[in-house]
């Protein structure tokens, strides 16, 4: 699964986590959920059969599920042959089980199951979904293969996440402060090294891990990330390419005309870009999701 993710995130995004254009995922969140229920496997024969629960509780009121996908490997290269698999959903009082078909031709080697209809419209039972991992072994006549489980199929939620903060799980509070104290020592030495640059407002590099920032137990890609920052005097006269507000010039001319206790105008960011992060959650799920607004892309006085 982890690998699976790992190529969604790097066909998504590119090596600093920005978004590639043209990506296809068609939302700004996909977890994966593994199965949280293996009842007992058994091979009879040919054949292997295991149920699969996946729980679905817990889910953020600002997520809305657009699509969900059961992943599996079709076909496992054996010594004597082949073991081929499919799904099913599993059959209740209310309904008899059903096939599901891949949704598009596997990408190396992984198919993709629709489970949509099944969760929209309240088949799962108690916020659950159940399915049957059903396989058998396809091979030459005497042939003997050693019978290994094959990989268990995963969940995957494709969501639109309207929650646009960055909030890292509660966990390891020391080492976060620790690694926090390291990076706020770090930042004055790295803005004196600039002071020999123009004092206008402008923008300015400054690429910072995320185990700087305490976060790289939980964030698994990218490694690195430039936020970059604003810094500088804001001019007397606010030129048009500042992009200031009107609110910025009449605050220019109080502070030098009126009272100098009104502060000057300063220099923060104006527009940003998003960075899309590969992370673990706390209950193991792994989560794709794009952030909004986390790179400064150009400055303005305000």
């Amino acid at each position: 699964p982890l690998h699976y993710m790992l190529n969604l995130y790097r066909r998504a995004a590119d090596g600093e986590g920005r978004p590639r254009h043209g990506r296809r995922l068609g939302t700004n969140t996909v977890r994966l959920v593994q199965a949280s229920s293996r009842d007992s496997l058994s091979w009879a024969g040919r054949w292997y059969v295991q149920p699969l629960t996946y729980r679905l509780e817990g889910q953020s009121e600002a997520e809305h599920l657009l699509r969900a996908t059961v992943v599996y490997l079709p076909s496992l290269p054996m010594v004597h042959g082949r073991l081929l698999c499919t799904l099913e959903l599993a059959a209740t009082e209310e309904a008899p089980g059903v096939l599901l078909s891949p949704a598009a031709r596997p990408r190396r080697g992984w198919a993709e199951a629709d489970v949509t209809p099944y969760l929209v419209l309240g088949n799962s039972t108690a916020g659950s979904l159940a399915l049957r991992h059903v396989c058998v072994h396809a091979g030459r006549v005497g042939g003997r293969d050693a019978l290994v489980a094959p990989s268990h199929p995963f969940l995957l939620l494709y969501l639109n996440d309207t929650q646009a903060g960055l909030a890292p799980p509660e966990t390891e509070p020391h080492r976060h402060r620790r690694d926090a104290g390291t990076l706020a020592r770090d930042l004055p030495g790295y803005l004196r090294e600039q002071r020999g640059e123009k004092s206008d407002c402008s923008l300015h590099s400054f690429p910072v891990s995320f185990a700087q920032l305490g976060w790289d137990h939980w964030i698994i890609a990218p490694h690195r990330y430039n936020p970059r920052y604003c810094k500088g005097g804001c001019p007397r006269l606010l030129r048009y390419d500042y992009h200031a507000p009107n609110h910025a010039v009449v605050q220019s001319f109080v502070h030098q005309l009126v009272d100098a206790n009104v502060p000057w105008p300063s220099c923060v960011p104006y527009r940003y870009s998003p960075i899309s992060v590969l992370m673990i959650e706390r209950d193991g799920s792994i989560l794709y999701k794009e952030y909004e607004n986390m790179i400064a892309e150009s400055c303005t006085c305000r």
